[in-house]
């Protein structure tokens, strides 16, 4: 199977330089290959592409890797990806139990007395 997302050659003016332009274009292309692949996957699918419009076959051509949709795809897959390696640094910290400590540094689990000064509703 042909995949034309992976298509892509980093020197666009084959001067033998990279250029601060092609690796702005570069950039480009890897943020929009989550949604390209998933734009050229539905492609294959005649009766999902036609319902979608999406033309990125090689019968229909590839104009829409660079579509809206792709470009939505893309920006769903960066941002859940972004959201989850931060929530990797954000873990809360393990609660302590204390059922594997010895007992003497257990603390007391008493029931408050009823004659303790607190407010409460009167009903």
């Amino acid at each position: 199977m042909h995949i034309q997302t992976f298509q892509w050659v980093i020197d666009l003016n084959v001067d033998g330089q990279v250029s601060l332009w092609e690796i702005w274009e570069t950039m480009r292309w890897i943020f929009r290959i989550p949604g390209s692949l998933a734009v050229e996957f539905l492609g294959q699918f005649p009766a999902v592409a036609q319902m979608l419009h999406i033309e990125a076959s090689a019968a229909t051509g590839y104009g829409s890797l660079d579509g809206l949709l792709s470009k939505v795809i893309s920006s769903l897959f960066w941002v859940s990806l972004l959201m989850w390696l931060l929530s990797l640094g954000s873990k809360p910290k393990p609660r302590h139990n204390y059922l594997d400590e010895n007992s003497s540094t257990q603390p007391l689990l008493l029931p408050m007395p009823k004659d303790y000064p607190v407010l409460r509703g009167h009903h």
